[in-house]
């Protein structure tokens, strides 16, 4: 009898690959839930569902020491226990926390992702592919600190309205990696001190990114060149 064939397993060749479908589907998934579900209590449990799955999938992808490993878990787990607890029970006060985890679970990502692919001192296409993961990262940060402003102060925004952070969670995307990009369309506009400060402080970093992660994949892969010339 022959036996089953093993799931595939993931390593630093290929493990970006996963992050970044990961991330996509966060994007996609929320836009398509304020496409057809928006302001309904079923559009609000789907972007909680579906942000556990990314971040699930995330983990997944993740190839670092085990106590990273670990920690990048236990954040999930929490915030799995943590949706379960605000859509069964309707506890709408436990949010904050929700929002502090994935904060939490997107930096300590981040981090991780810079150390394989921007220092580790070899151009490969799991690195490029980590760079574009580093930069959804970074955007998907200012989303949470967004939501995590707009639960204080209601109206740090403009051409937004007061609602749940799942309701907001889609146009916060579009306007973190519109700023991320230096576009500035104007439909949302930061009214508070702290917001405006939010908004300035993400154009800097996308635009020293840019520069940054360019420079580093072409300094590593002039080192590359040179190793193998000598």
């Amino acid at each position: 009898m022959r036996p089953f064939p093993s799931r595939k397993k993931v390593t630093e060749k290929d493990n970006f690959s996963y992050l970044l479908f990961s991330l996509f589907f966060l994007l996609l998934s929320s836009a398509v839930v304020d496409q057809f579900f928006a302001h309904s209590l079923i559009g609000q449990s789907l972007v909680i569902a579906f942000t556990v799955i990314s971040m699930l999938i995330g983990v997944w992808s993740l190839r670092s020491s085990r106590y990273a490993f670990n920690t990048v878990l236990g954040i999930v787990v929490a915030t799995i226990i943590i949706s379960a607890i605000i859509i069964i029970l309707d506890r709408t006060d436990f949010e904050f926390i929700h929002l502090l985890l994935m904060l939490y679970f997107f930096i300590i990502t981040l981090r991780l992702a810079a150390q394989q692919a921007l220092f580790s001192g070899h151009v490969t296409h799991n690195s490029i592919v980590g760079s574009i993961c580093i930069f959804l990262l970074l955007g998907l940060i200012w989303v949470m600190l967004y939501l995590l402003l707009a639960e204080f102060t209601p109206n740090a925004f403009a051409g937004l309205e007061p609602r749940s952070w799942q309701e907001n969670f889609p146009d916060f995307i579009y306007f973190s990696f519109v700023t991320l990009t230096t576009l500035g369309f104007g439909d949302l506009l930061p009214i508070s001190p702290l917001a405006r400060f939010l908004v300035y402080m993400e154009a800097i970093v996308g635009v020293f990114y840019m520069a940054i992660v360019v420079s580093s994949l072409v300094g590593a892969g002039t080192s590359n060149i040179q190793e193998k010339s000598s």
